[in-house]
């Protein structure tokens, strides 16, 4: 909808141009002044129906001259009808005032944001779970991976260390094959190795809506084999007068002990002739400290007779680990409109979001004395183990940008949208100071104890004494490198839609669509310290003690903090200083280029063409998007010889591919509020940058040379997607739906796994830099072969306005997912099975109230467990079953101030492990356990 000044009454203006009479106006609520979305307005006498858009505005055209009868539904509100009349050849404005009468039930807060969620879910033409920001534009949840996580069918995983959701999985996909945007616009992804894009960076001050699409239209993009996200900010013309709103509050983590500030605001107006000018601008800053246990084992489990598993396993290392964060969110967001006339607007928004992660941690690893087998395929049981007090100070700085600058104009029947756009997506780590001093002991620390819920080492009591005591252990392993990743993306759209009048055919749409993605990688290996220094010279920090969270494990020691954060220039002083010391790092006087950087192009160039036709109660929306895509690559060849030094040689790799994708969605509407819809859909997910870099390596090992080699040439997966489901809406804002669906995935490939295969042996046997060598093994990475994932979704909301006195504030809300998946990988030696993150079961249930100036919601979600990752042996890293009890509460003291408190996982009080990955499915091995507990932020609002 084009904004339009408000107007208290309908009028006409006449225009000579104009064939056919039009009717558009707003639709506003009253006791906030914000646009409603998702109002199906009718005209009674004609049959003709649309919904309202994101500013409330809704329009008819081909309309002949006469007096018509308007109807506005929208969940929470009884049906309004008034009466409009239109002279010939006339465009009339009309606007609606919702919830003027006191006798309908409150529809603001919390309730106000589900009425405004499941209005806009019911008049969808897709099938689509839409979070929404209550009429101040405010989440009661951090970050946009925690306002999702009490949607159906989704699933988050939280970051390990601080415990704050970072990705989402749709469905039982992983977040890679999501499609995630924030303002139409691609969100950029700063991962080196795949394309999620981490939500614990975007805090939700600014945001109006979070929407889910779990069935994709040929208008959006091609990739989402998961679904599509999309993350709007709101503008000022999505009110009708000023907006302030400021937030002060405390953030609180059990284990760290402390409170730490964040605060945010909002302010937004309309100004200039008729308002056709508005600017919103929005900031939030928050700094939280956390503390947290991890219990781990690293570099893979080792089997006691060699690749038998069966014969039992044991940790090559197995770490203690405490984790000291402090996180630093930024957040700014701006939006800027021009209604330049009735029928042009332009808008522009821009997003800033950082990440500041500082994160220190003190740890002590066992480590056993070796990893290798005698002649009879046993595991060697003599050698020795070690201590090692590892301690590692890391700061990474993520960041995300999106600007985008779109416009809408009309003429007549005919409506253009085009839009460019800009987003970049930045992982830094500007120190990763990684330092650890060994002491050999007398057990060979292969045995553990694993009868309770922690591995217990097979310690002597003089190992137990020696670890403790900082005499004796010397500098180990030690590392410095660098990691710095960036994508940045460019994009421009252009789309014409026709609504012809009087007809079956109620539009058709046709559009082009342009981006290039880039993507670098920079990574560096900058000290390795090797030379005569102990602990004790180092310098020893205080004991870290684990039974805070239950562990069992006596304190360990931990390094001096102040040369741990200045270990590059304190290693660098040794080594300037005393010829002992060494940066095995340096070669020929310089540190050698990593062969794993690179710079890629992504290209897309996509079209599309759709139509929606209405005959009586069914609406069905079809049509075809073509997308071809265009890589090329710039990477290091690495070629590493027997007796000569390493040579590196940039390579070039390119590659194409084109997806014709068609899309059909259905919808049986016999009322306003039921719909049942069905869909089916084709959608891909592009191979990631870590297989299609093109890089090669090439190394020489007693006489026979072995060739690894990217492969641009990697083909999208390719998907066949079938929904079906049932909604039944309620007017006191509620929802009871049912739904299946089904996926089947062509060349599937695991984030971050991909199978490997023989590549082109003629070019390297030829290759005269290889002349007289054995070529052995070339291998490169190649598809896989096909998935599928099938499940149902059961949804309910409800509020009970009906109960008497202060009854009717209660509502309640579930919902709970049962899903199934299998997937042929490819890999040589993997069966069949379930995808990553894909829990069979995900519910969630909850009671609410909002009455009385209060507003209260207990929700507890439950997830089962699910497969993480392969690890060796091909065996399948799985996490078990997690649930969060969690609380909000909020009390409205004057119209204009609120007090609220929220708390997240409220019963764990840091004993219970918030991750709990075992060593296949029901194992009694750890694989890794983190210990966070609970948080609560607390606050005041206030908003005019």
């Amino acid at each position: 909808m084009i904004a339009q000044p408000s107007q208290a009454f309908a009028q006409t203006t006449g225009t000579a141009e104009t064939a056919d009479a039009a009717l558009s106006g707003r639709v506003w609520q009253a006791a906030t002044q914000a646009a409603l979305s998702g109002v199906i307005v009718r005209i009674l006498e004609t049959g003709q129906s649309t919904t309202t858009d994101t500013q409330g505005g809704y329009r008819f055209t081909g309309l002949s001259a006469g007096t018509y009868t308007l109807s506005f539904d929208y969940l929470g509100y009884p049906t309004r009808s008034e009466s409009v009349r239109i002279a010939p050849g006339m465009v009339a404005a009309h606007d609606v005032m919702l919830g003027e009468d006191d006798a309908t039930i409150l529809v603001v807060g919390q309730r106000g944001a589900q009425a405004q969620a499941l209005s806009r879910q019911r008049a969808a033409d897709n099938v689509r779970n839409v979070v929404s920001a209550d009429q101040a534009g405010r989440f009661p949840d951090f970050n946009a991976a925690e306002s999702l996580r009490r949607v159906p069918g989704i699933s988050v995983q939280r970051e390990v260390d601080a415990g704050e959701g970072r990705y989402i999985s749709i469905r039982g996909l992983d977040s890679g094959l999501n499609n995630t945007k924030i303002n139409g616009m691609n969100a950029a992804q700063p991962e080196k190795e795949n394309r999620r894009v981490p939500l614990d960076m975007i805090q939700t001050s600014a945001l109006s809506s979070i929407t889910v699409h779990k069935t994709l239209l040929p208008d959006q993009d091609a990739d989402g084999i998961g679904g599509a996200v999309v993350l709007e900010t709101a503008t000022a013309f999505d009110y009708r007068g000023p907006v302030i709103d400021f937030t002060a509050s405390g953030f609180y983590h059990d284990l760290s002990d402390k409170v730490q500030p964040m605060v945010e605001g909002t302010l937004a107006t309309r100004f200039g002739a008729d308002d056709r000018f508005g600017i919103l601008v929005s900031g939030a800053w928050s700094k939280r400290k956390t503390r947290g246990f991890v219990f781990y084992q690293d570099e893979d489990y080792l089997s006691f007779v060699e690749d038998d598993p069966a014969s039992g396993v044991t940790p090559l290392q197995y770490h203690l680990t405490e984790y000291d964060n402090e996180r630093e969110n930024i957040s700014a967001n701006v939006a800027l409109n021009w209604a330049v006339s009735d029928a042009t607007e332009l808008t522009f928004k821009g997003s800033f979001n950082r990440l500041f992660d500082k994160e220190l941690s003190h740890a002590l690893y066992f480590e056993a004395g070796t990893d290798e087998y005698d002649d009879d395929g046993n595991l060697i049981l003599s050698e020795p183990g070690t201590a090692n007090i590892f301690n590692q100070y890391e700061e990474t700085e993520l960041t995300q940008q999106s600007y985008v600058l779109s416009g809408k104009s009309r003429a007549g029947t005919v409506t253009f949208d085009y839009g460019v756009g800009y987003s970049t997506g930045k992982r830094e780590e500007p120190f990763d100071n990684e330092v650890a001093f060994t002491k050999e002991l007398e057990s060979n620390l292969l045995g553990y104890d694993y009868s309770g819920r922690f591995p217990i080492p097979n310690l002597t009591p003089a190992d137990v004494a020696a670890i403790a005591d900082p005499d004796g252990y010397v500098l180990g392993y030690n590392d410095i490198d660098q990691d710095d990743s960036e994508n940045t993306r460019w994009a421009a759209n252009f789309d014409v839609t026709w609504e012809p009048s009087g007809s079956w055919l109620r539009t058709v749409k046709a559009g082009v669509k342009v981006e290039r993605s880039r993507r670098k990688l920079f990574e560096a290996n900058i000290m390795e310290l090797t030379g005569p220094l102990t602990m004790e010279e180092f310098g020893v920090g205080p004991f870290i003690d684990p039974a805070v969270v239950g562990a069992p494990y006596a304190p360990w020691l931990s390094l001096d903090i102040g040369n741990l954060m200045r270990w590059r220039q304190y290693s660098q002083s040794l080594i300037d200083g005393n010829p002992d010391f060494v940066n095995e790092y340096v070669e020929d006087g310089g540190i050698p280029i990593d062969e794993d950087s690179y710079t890629s192009d992504e290209d897309t160039y996509a079209g599309y063409v759709m139509a929606k036709g209405v005959w009586g109660n069914w609406d069905v929306v079809g049509g075809v998007r073509i997308d071809h895509t265009r890589v090329s690559s710039t990477n290091w060849e690495l070629i590493e010889l027997e007796d000569e030094d390493p040579v590196y040689n940039r390579v070039k790799g390119k590659a194409n591919y084109t997806s014709v994708l068609p899309r059909l969605q259905v919808n049986y509407r016999p009322s306003d509020n039921f719909v049942v819809r069905g869909a089916f859909y084709t959608s891909i997910a592009r191979p990631e940058a870590l297989y299609i870099s093109g890089a090669t390596e090439i190394s020489e090992e007693d006489g026979e040379v072995d060739v690894t080699i990217g492969n641009p040439g990697l083909k999208p997966a390719y998907a066949y997607n079938f929904d079906l489901s049932v909604e039944r809406y309620f007017g006191s804002i509620g929802i009871l739906s049912a739904g299946v669906y089904y996926k089947k995935i062509d060349r599937f490939i695991f984030s971050e796994i991909a199978p490997e295969t023989e590549a082109d042996r003629t070019r390297f046997e030829n290759d005269p830099r290889l002349a007289g060598k054995v070529i052995d093994d070339v291998i490169t990475y190649t598809n896989g072969k096909s998935a599928e994932i099938y499940g149902v979704e059961f949804n309910l909301v409800r509020q009970f306005p009906e109960l008497p006195g202060a009854f009717g504030g209660l509502g309640v809300y579930a919902n709970a997912t049962f899903q199934k998946s299998k997937a042929d990988t490819g890999l040589d030696g993997v069966s069949k099975g379930d995808f990553f993150n894909a829990p069979e079961a995900i519910v969630t249930g909850a009671v609410t109230y909002q009455k009385y100036g209060i507003e209260a919601s207990l929700a507890y979600s439950w997830r089962d467990r699910q497969t993480a990752r392969f690890s060796s042996y091909n065996t399948r890293i799985v996490e078990e079953a997690h649930g969060s009890l969690d609380g909000q509460f909020s009390y409205q003291f004057t119209p204009r101030f609120k007090l609220f408190v929220n708390a997240v996982d409220i019963l764990n009080s840091g004993k219970d492990p918030i991750l709990d990955e075992r060593y296949g499915e029901g194992s009694r091995y750890l694989e890794g356990a983190s210990y966070t507990g609970r948080t609560v932020t607390f606050g005041v609002n206030a908003s005019f």
